[in-house]
């Protein structure tokens, strides 16, 4: 019961390093199909597309590695108490993923207009 608590408290923090690797790598196409960063501003202009994957990326990769590495470390010095704040982990773990993509929105509305054309300072 220990591992499967492991391994389902590691499930979001890989899963954003392993897309932010990825996108960083091989960011998605522009309107492409499959995963993806879509917002209404993202799909305006292939710029605002590029910038919001690149930040998001970089953005997940860092959040990914920080909560796989604190999420190790809660679970090797509380190895007794597991089951009673693993959901709590978990909860923070989406609750960061939701603050990401609420950072990387706010980023691109200080960067570009509604019709993704940059704002020029």
């Amino acid at each position: 019961m220990q591992t499967l608590y492991c391994i389902i408290s590691l499930l979001a923090p890989i899963f954003m390093l392993a897309v932010g690797i990825w996108w960083k790598l091989s960011p998605p196409k522009f309107q492409g199909k499959g995963l993806a960063y879509r917002t209404a501003l993202t799909s305006s202009s292939p710029e605002a597309w590029s910038f919001a994957h690149h930040h998001c990326a970089k953005l997940w990769i860092r959040i990914g590695a920080l909560l796989s590495v604190l999420t190790v470390i809660l679970l090797v010095l509380f190895p007794n108490n597991r089951a009673d704040y693993v959901l709590w982990l978990i909860g923070g773990q989406m609750a960061l993923f939701c603050v990401s993509a609420f950072l990387v929105d706010i980023l691109l509305k200080n960067t570009f207009h509604d019709d993704g054309t940059p704002i020029s300072f």
